[in-house]
């Protein structure tokens, strides 16, 4: 397989056609899906899976507007707040299983939005998401109203029903990003009081402490079968466009249907660098020199020093390195009539 080399992301030309392989990763997350008729609006049976530790919202407010809402739209609501040590995917299984749930719902950030939506899909469940984080990366890049009760109500009461790929590492799903090196740990040493007080700003200040160190490592990047090693700052590894930081983007045409992953390798150390990079951002132009986007079709790893800490949708999974697969069309969500998918979903015979 060889790889693409790209100073735009999704560059027209160098995008293949459809394989057998990626027809089979498709046909594998669809093998046992119920087909429903009607688009979001004929369910009836919803669970709410609540983080209270989340930015700032007012879930107390949020419950009782869904609670009134559910009435009337002639919904089942359940509720289900998370603590430490809660056994997340047993709980929703038995309420499942219960009371003929359809839909996970999930109020929080992007860690929290990945762990209901990893569930949603062992479930075959349809997902939906309230964004009440910092970031909220899933819910810019589809749309969804950072408004939390638009949201919801979109949630309840919402008609489309999209597909969506996910990222795959050691059995777990998540929905936007992967990422090693300066990004990961300004991530990690911001901590959650920073965030919920200062917002985004939080990010900021952690940023300044790493720029001066100009730090960079050597990685090694299998991707499809084809290794090769960079000297990066960061590597990202995006489903979702959106850096969830204004309107910027980590590529133009990074699309979370068109079963694509990118590895975007950014090779800032110095400020200058950086201030660089940033610019480009604003621009949304490439920088030969700073950044290069590389696409996966299936599976990639990427391995770089022990000590780096790795993050997935917000969460620190591991160090050091990691796999993952991209599963196209891997999950159902309900989305806003805005949404315009990048591709069409393949029927399964």
């Amino acid at each position: 397989m060889e790889i693409r080399y790209m100073d735009k992301s999704h560059g027209d030309s160098f995008l293949p056609k459809a394989t057998p392989s990626s027809l089979a990763s498709y046909a594998e997350s669809k093998a046992n899906e119920k087909i429903i008729g009607g688009g979001a609006s004929g369910f009836h049976n919803y669970i709410v899976v609540l983080n209270e530790k989340s930015g700032s919202a007012d879930l107390p407010g949020l419950r009782a507007f869904m609670e009134e809402r559910a009435a009337l739209l002639g919904k089942n609501l359940k509720f289900l707040e998370l603590h430490k040590g809660m056994n997340l995917e047993g709980e929703l299984k038995a309420a499942a299983e219960a009371e003929g749930i359809e839909v996970y719902i999930a109020a929080g950030g992007d860690g929290t939005l990945a762990s209901v939506a990893d569930n949603a899909r062992r479930h075959n469940k349809v997902f939906a998401a309230i964004p009440c984080g910092t970031a909220n990366v899933f819910a810019k890049e589809h749309n969804i109203p950072s408004n939390v009760k638009e949201a919801a109500e979109l949630a309840l009461s919402g008609k489309n029903l999209a597909f969506v790929d996910v990222l795959e590492v050691k059995g777990k799903t998540y929905l936007c990003h992967i990422s090693i090196g300066t990004y990961s740990w300004i991530t990690l040493h911001t901590n959650a009081e920073a965030k919920r007080k200062y917002g985004r700003i939080a990010y900021i200040f952690s940023a300044m402490k790493l720029m001066f160190k100009e730090k960079i490592w050597n990685f090694e990047i299998v991707i499809d079968g084809k290794r090769i090693v960079r000297r990066a700052s960061t590597i990202m590894v995006t489903n979702a466009g959106a850096m969830g930081a204004s309107t910027m983007r980590w590529g133009e045409n990074i699309a979370t249907d068109d079963g694509i992953a990118e590895v975007c390798i950014f090779k800032a150390r110095t400020i200058k660098h950086y201030f660089a990079l940033l610019w480009s951002f604003i621009q949304r132009k490439p920088h030969k020199h700073l950044k290069e986007y590389l696409q996966v079709h299936r599976e990639a790893s990427v391995r770089g020093s022990g000590n780096l800490p790795v993050r997935a949708d917000g969460e620190r999974i591991s160090n050091g390195g990691f796999s993952f697969r991209i599963i196209k069309h891997g999950l159902r969500v309900i989305l806003p009539d805005s949404y315009v998918p990048s591709s069409t979903p393949v029927p399964l015979i």
